[in-house]
């Protein structure tokens, strides 16, 4: 009975690879009509997802500089705005004139660069696992941290299309010959530079684009010019924008994000932040790379019989098995490059670092399961289940005036100060006229430094330099504060800021006017 039991279960088990196996193959054969369907439905849910959610400060920027008339006054625009190359803005400056100034036109440079991404891991995946892994490839980043980065104007999305267009321009350059060697050649030159044009911790794809083509070069003893003068040139933008990349260190050197104890400054970088990265990036999504390595351990112990998939399937080439081995090192050296250089971190910095867990997984599943097509089936299905997920679960149109109704209502009762340069950048977008020239910011690098813990230096030296060029109210707390001002002053209890602080020091008195969990109003008399 045993025997039976076992033989039934056998029987089944091939039933349904040999199902899996059929419909990978009608999957393959309809490839781009599945990848136009998946399109529609990820467009879908990305844009709800991007009209419900309101720009905010970074973002705020972007959209500043891509309102200006043409190209030449947005380039110089986000010279003044950003620190980041000017890149996204000008993309998101054609997508603007072309669509209106709103949440979802502004978004649609990233919207694209994600989803161009996902793509490309697909195709290279596919080629060399088949059809269902590259499915699984191309939904696995809706599983991470990374999808978050699609509809926000930052750089983020873009940066990450363009590292899948490098990915596989560099394996299509390998095995290509007379003009398509030269295409894939030219086109790893263009797409490092775009992705640096975007952003610069980009200059980080050399690590596993450079490690990679070093193990094929001494493994096949052959070396590919073409891919190597493909990535010289690709650096072009770093050469390009030399001196605004030492500006934009000297200044988050001088000005970062960083805690003050005892007098002392401890940069706001600490190494655990390596782990706090793969936290975020991966805890949406884990419960599906945890399910889909199960059933893989699980076919490999149910089945250790089966017969070995033939020797060119179900296999990366070395080369490409160390490039996504060394893309999970670029969170750690994005770490070190902020406690070492900049002093200031953000995961959002390291978002390609992603990439090598997107790669890894199906490579992984494929080698446990032997290439077999049942167990890539589930992979898809999980991975499927969290696009359902991400597409239908969206927040409804927000209405910004209505939430900051505290503030609201102070506006239009006079001049009110915002200690929160964030909120302050993200209110000035969004309110009418009349209420925005109430709106003020108070600007003091020294205070901003002392007063607090969290210093916000960094976004008092930038409203200082928006203020030379746009008509924001961000003024000099000294000529603003004079000895028996009065005005009101809005704070969020949890990120206090340091104007109360200040205030006190230079003997003002503060009484508290209105207040909910999130936001105090207080009336100020200087003294």
């Amino acid at each position: 009975m045993p025997s039976a039991a076992s033989d039934g279960q056998n029987a089944a088990l091939a039933s349904l690879e040999a199902d899996a196996s059929r419909m990978a193959i009608s999957l393959d054969k309809g490839r781009y009509l599945v990848l136009l369907v998946l399109t529609v439905i990820y467009a879908g849910g990305v844009i709800l997802h991007a009209r419900g959610k309101p720009l905010w400060y970074d973002e705020v920027f972007t959209v500043m500089a891509a309102a200006e008339h043409n190209v030449a006054d947005t380039w110089r625009a986000a010279g003044q705005l950003d620190s980041a190359p000017p890149l996204t803005h000008l993309l998101t400056h054609f997508a603007v004139q072309w669509f209106g100034p709103n949440e979802i036109s502004a978004r649609l440079p990233e919207i694209a660069g994600f989803w161009i991404f996902c793509l490309a891991l697909f195709w290279f995946v596919r080629h060399r696992l088949g059809i269902f892994y590259g499915l699984a490839a191309l939904l696995i980043p809706l599983s991470t941290e990374a999808y978050d980065y699609a509809y926000e104007a930052r750089a983020y999305g873009l940066e990450l299309g363009f590292c899948g267009l490098l990915l596989l321009c560099w394996q299509r350059a390998a095995g290509a010959r007379g003009f398509r060697y030269a295409a894939a050649s030219a086109g790893v030159a263009l797409t490092l530079a775009g992705a640096l044009m975007c952003q610069y911790y980009a200059v980080l794809l050399y690590l596993p684009l450079a490690g990679a083509e070093a193990l094929r070069a001494w493994k096949t003893r052959r070396t590919n010019w073409g891919i190597w003068l493909g990535m010289a040139f690709g650096a072009a933008p770093l050469v390009w924008r030399l001196a605004g990349i030492r500006s934009a260190v000297h200044g988050f050197s001088q000005t970062s994000w960083s805690d003050s104890v005892a007098g002392t400054t401890v940069w706001s970088v600490r190494p655990f932040d390596v782990l706090d990265f793969w936290n975020e990036g991966l805890q949406s999504g884990l419960w599906i790379l945890v399910l889909a390595l199960a059933a893989a351990a699980l076919w490999a112990w149910k089945a250790p019989a089966d017969p070995p998939p033939p020797k060119n399937s179900s296999a990366f080439p070395p080369w490409e098995i160390l490039a996504a081995i060394l893309f999970l090192a670029i969170p750690f050296l994005t770490v070190v490059f902020g406690l070492l250089v900049t002093h200031i971190y953000s995961s959002r910095y390291a978002l390609v670092g992603l990439t090598g867990v997107v790669l890894l997984v199906p490579l992984v599943v494929a080698r446990m399961a032997r290439g077999r097509a049942l167990v890539a089936f589930l992979l898809v299905a999980l991975a499927a289940f969290r696009l359902v997920i991400v597409t239908t679960a969206f927040a409804p149109p927000f209405d910004l005036q209505n939430q900051e109704f505290v503030l609201v209502d102070a506006l239009k009762q006079g001049p009110v100060v915002v200690a929160d340069g964030q909120l302050f950048m993200q209110m000035w977008w969004y309110l009418p006229e009349p209420l925005k020239s109430n709106l003020i910011f108070l600007v003091d690098r020294e205070a901003s430094v002392k007063y607090q813990t969290f210093n916000t230096a960094a976004i008092d030296s930038a409203l200082s330099s928006v203020r030379q060029s746009f008509p924001i109210r961000a003024l000099d707390y000294k000529t603003f504060a004079s000895p028996g001002k009065e005005f009101r002053l809005l704070q969020n209890p949890l990120k206090p800021g340091w104007m109360l602080e200040k205030i006190a020091a230079d003997g003002g008195e503060e009484v508290i006017e209105r207040y909910t969990n999130l936001r105090q109003l207080y009336r100020i008399r200087m003294k």
